[in-house]
């Protein structure tokens, strides 16, 4: 990724125009402002000049989390970004433990981070602190209280040319805005099929996990002086809630129970107590001189869906999409502003290689080096969701093994604490077995680093594991190969999806060593 505003001796095209000026949109803005002389944002909503959730997202009220990695891009995207949220009253996790709430009771981390300091804030702070910065680039201007009603395209339909927009309310009057890229980045509510259907294009077959995720929130607020044991705290749907806790900025924190396959959590502050105090002893715990600051808030997701445009032999040129209306996931993992992060770097590495290698058909490579960035994150949350009664996928590829793979990271989470006491008392933290499911879950490595024939084999050494080798031999009956070759068949190649977080780090040694 280029930190810089150097674009090499090329002339600039005149001028990008970027749909939706959420978490998606912004960070595209960051990058197309050094390759464009002019980038506009379009967005529906009046952006607030504090921070606070938009009509436009109405997920944003509930608990948002950056992951590692998009951590990593947003610092590198925005020096000192992280700074910025602890100077507005984030929360800073240095030093804190995360609470991991295993099937068979919890498991305590000290919080591992990837970039010397980590925070934790609102979406509405996170947002806000990315839109400052995205407002001072040159060359950028936001058009808001705007609804995109269509696209423009040139007379063959084979090249986008502009978009069509009239004001928030209004039915009458239409501007057409001209653009020489346009990148749809207006989330869940995106039209984009159906913009193109109406220019004539046939479009592949999506992805989708038929989840009916519901979860709801409730955020309390802790006198300045309380203590904290622990400052998040996660467990993951299986076959009951999930829950997610985080401390936030400026004493308060966001409590978040969510359930899959249509068993939704109740938005009834009483109900969500007893909820909460039923899930585990240990919940009420962490909000313990706390006061709710309202009621809780539901929110409903009945299908995740990932859309293949890259599959479009004839996608129009002028045209790219990202963020949730490329792809969207189950929130519970927290993965959506981290893959909107992880496109950007994709995009910002494609334009740089296209100033030295220009050629034909770049917005529908850039959407293949998206598919393939974001493949690991689709993945695992889709391997997780299927393993919930109820849950269904519909596409061209099944996934395939989700029950093997979800008996090895239910393997994974039960034994592995087990085996790091051993590596924790011989001082070899930075190679434990939580520490891996935490960069894997992070998209700072490849689940196959995680899952495979080597770490199985340890696993299934530990003395209590006999039940687990037993079930274990009873799903691998319908599999002759050897378990490598197993793991081969029903994982992914992931091989790409980590090329540009492999080309940094080749960067940073580079420059370390200068």
């Amino acid at each position: 990724m280029q930190d810089g505003t150097t674009t090499g001796t090329q002339e600039k095209p005149r001028q990008a125009v970027v749909i939706g000026a959420g978490i998606a949109g912004l960070l595209a803005t960051r990058v197309l402002a050094e390759y464009y002389e002019q980038v506009l944002v379009v967005e529906r909503d009046a952006l607030p000049a504090e921070p606070r959730p938009r009509a436009g997202t109405p997920q944003s009220h509930h608990l948002h989390r950056v992951l590692p990695r998009g951590k990593m891009i947003l610092e590198r995207l925005f020096p000192g970004f992280l700074d910025g949220l602890l100077e507005h009253g984030a929360f800073s996790l240095e030093h804190t433990k995360s609470l991991l709430i295993a099937r068979d009771g919890r498991t305590a981390l000290s919080a591992p981070n990837a970039t010397g300091k980590d925070v934790s804030c609102s979406r509405a702070l996170l947002e806000w602190e990315i839109r400052k910065r995205v407002q001072a680039l040159a060359g950028v201007g936001f058009l808001s209280h705007q609804d995109v009603i269509g696209l423009v395209a040139s007379h063959d339909r084979k090249r986008i040319t502009g978009i069509c927009v009239r004001e928030h309310g209004q039915l009458a009057e239409r501007t057409t805005l001209a653009a020489d890229l346009i990148v749809d980045a207006s989330g869940r509510s995106s039209k984009l099929t159906h913009w193109l259907q109406e220019l004539g294009y046939s479009l592949p077959e999506d992805e989708q996990v038929h989840s009916a995720i519901g979860y709801s929130t409730r955020y309390y607020q802790f006198p300045p002086d309380a203590h904290h044991e622990w400052s998040t705290a996660l467990k993951p749907f299986s076959q009951s809630d999930g829950v997610a806790f985080s401390l936030l900025e400026n004493h308060t924190c966001a409590m978040i129970i969510g359930n899959i396959g249509g068993h939704y959590p109740p938005t009834d502050a009483e109900a969500f107590e007893q909820r909460l105090a039923a899930i585990g002893p240990y919940l009420p715990t962490l909000l313990q001189d706390a006061q709710p600051l309202n009621d809780p808030r539901g929110y409903r997701i009945p299908v995740c869906v990932r859309h293949h445009f890259e599959q479009m032999e004839d996608w129009p040129t002028g045209l790219l999409v990202m963020g949730d209306a490329f792809c969207n996931f189950d929130p519970i993992y927290g993965q959506g502003m981290s893959v909107a992060a992880i496109e950007a770097e994709t995009l910002a590495r494609c334009l740089h290689e296209q100033q030295s290698y220009p050629h034909p058909g770049f917005e529908r490579y850039v959407l293949q080096r998206m598919q393939e960035a974001i493949a690991p994150a689709w993945w695992l949350s889709s391997v997780s969701d299927l393993n919930t009664a109820g849950v269904t996928y519909t596409g061209s590829s099944p996934l395939r093994g989700v029950r093997l793979i979800q008996l090895y990271l239910d393997l994974y989470l039960k034994y592995g604490p087990v085996l790091d006491r051993e590596l924790i008392q011989k001082g070899m933290q930075g190679q434990t077995y939580m520490l891996k499911n935490f960069l894997m879950n992070g998209l700072l490595i490849s689940p196959r680093e995680v899952i495979n024939a080597r770490v199985l084999a340890t696993l299934l050494a530990v003395g209590e594991a006999s039940e687990e080798r037993q079930l274990l031999a009873e799903l691998l009956q319908g599999y002759p190969q050897r378990f490598e070759a197993i793991l081969d068949e029903i994982i992914p190649d992931f091989s790409r999806s980590f090329e540009d977080l492999q080309a940094f780090a080749q960067e940073e040694e580079v420059l370390v060593s200068q």
